[in-house]
């Protein structure tokens, strides 16, 4: 933690103004000074008043950049005609005297008040989704406690909690913010910073793989799931026949909740790892991550997917919990598939956690080598695997294109994050 420099105690943080700006040693108070350095007040011994407010508290030093915190220019102000800009890359304000007024010689106040920077802002702030996003956002701003750092090799940004602020309106409905994914291939080699969402509720319950011979498999690239959420009725906004447990099928209309033409714009490919496990009961969150980025894949399966619908890794849930009787890093050491045991305090690791999902068993992207199995979320929220001819709830995943930006919304339900390209 850095130490915060106080008033008395030296000089602040180094402000540069088009007009600059002194501060003066052991009190509360600026002198204001021309590019000259020559006294803008008629009297020089006329100081003038700063007060600093963080979250509407009166305190007595400048947050540090990496604080989490920002400037709320709605609120902050001077008098005389002088206004506030800032500056986030040198973490400067910036005054403009360009109307400044004093008939009566009285002394400039400015007040600036310091707000928790949102997630919004943080993604503006360190260039939106370019390839350094995560790290400049990960290094310069502490978010708020509902996003984590995964301190996975990738360093992942991760929305965590019951209910975070994470929704995001997308293909004219509610997805919400897995997280800020580094390292992400778009499948030609270019390595992007991309934001990774998911649907809201799942789009019904399907099999993961089964064909019309009976034959099924656990190779996503070519699983009826992929097909289905990738070239088949969802992406076309199409109707469709699916099977939803194994030989029975249903026909599946998508022609009004299927992909609109904008949402599919705002997707790009992307490189998705298809590694497994061939354990599960002894098997963390991190454990997890690791096998699913596994080279070498068991049933011959290939090792990655380039596309653009997906559904979420067994990491992605685990990584997902805020913890609360049980610590949440006590949650991450402890096997996924142990989360529902009624002795490992059930309400902290799986109810705490937003991809969780009462209703019922979800599939996820991991693959199971024995009986053609992929891993699933159960509705007791451990984790298990289940052959593929199976039904259970799908929930399609994407990661956004790294040139979309976030144009407003705070991130709730009821004001969820705008998207533009």
């Amino acid at each position: 933690m850095k130490k915060r420099k106080v008033l008395g105690g030296g000089y602040l943080r180094k402000l540069r103004y088009p007009i600059i700006l002194i501060l003066v040693v052991g009190a509360s108070f600026l002198k204001l000074h021309n590019s000259n350095k020559e006294t803008i007040l008629k009297e020089e011994t006329q100081e003038n008043t700063l007060a600093i407010y963080l979250e509407d508290e009166q305190i007595n030093y400048i947050p540090e950049k990496d604080s989490g915190y920002t400037l709320d220019l709605t609120k902050s102000s001077c008098t005389n005609g002088v206004t506030i800009g800032f500056d986030y890359n040198t973490w400067s304000v910036k005054t403009n005297y360009s109307n400044y007024t004093n008939p009566d010689n009285t002394r400039v106040k400015c007040s600036l008040y310091f707000k928790k920077r949102t997630f919004a802002e943080s993604l503006v702030d360190c260039g939106a989704l370019s390839k350094d996003a995560g790290t400049c956002i990960k290094e310069n701003y502490y978010l708020t406690d509902e996003v984590v750092d995964d301190e996975t090799v990738d360093n992942n940004l991760r929305f965590i909690g019951s209910d975070p602020d994470n929704y995001v309106w997308f293909n004219d409905e509610l997805w919400q913010i897995i997280g800020v994914m580094n390292n992400i291939d778009d499948g030609t080699g270019n390595i992007e910073t991309r934001l990774k969402i998911i649907r809201s509720e799942p789009i019904g319950q399907y099999s993961w793989d089964y064909n019309s011979d009976g034959s099924y498999g656990n190779d996503w690239s070519t699983s009826t799931l992929m097909n289905l959420l990738n070239t088949g009725a969802y992406y076309n906004s199409t109707i469709g026949s699916y099977y939803n447990n194994s030989t029975t099928t249903t026909t599946v209309d998508f022609t009004s909740t299927g992909l609109t033409q904008e949402a599919k714009e705002m997707i790009n490919n992307a490189v998705w790892n298809l590694g497994g496990s061939s354990t599960y009961n002894d098997v963390t969150t991190d454990m997890f991550y690791e096998r699913e980025r596994k080279t070498e894949v068991y049933n011959n399966n290939p090792a990655t997917w380039v596309g653009k619908i997906g559904i979420m890794y067994v990491s992605d849930y685990g990584y997902a919990t805020g913890g609360n009787i049980t610590d949440r890093e006590e949650c991450l050491k402890t096997a996924l598939y142990n989360w529902y045991n009624a002795d490992f305090s059930t309400d902290s690791c799986f109810k705490n956690n937003w991809l969780y999902n009462s209703k019922g068993t979800q599939w996820t992207i991991v693959s199971y080598p024995y009986e053609f199995g992929v891993f699933r979320v159960y509705s007791n929220g451990g984790i298990g695997p289940n052959p593929t001819m199976y039904s259970d709830y799908v929930s399609p995943v994407s990661y956004l294109s790294s040139h979309i930006r976030i144009t407003s919304g705070v991130g709730t339900k009821e004001q969820p994050y705008l998207l533009s390209l």
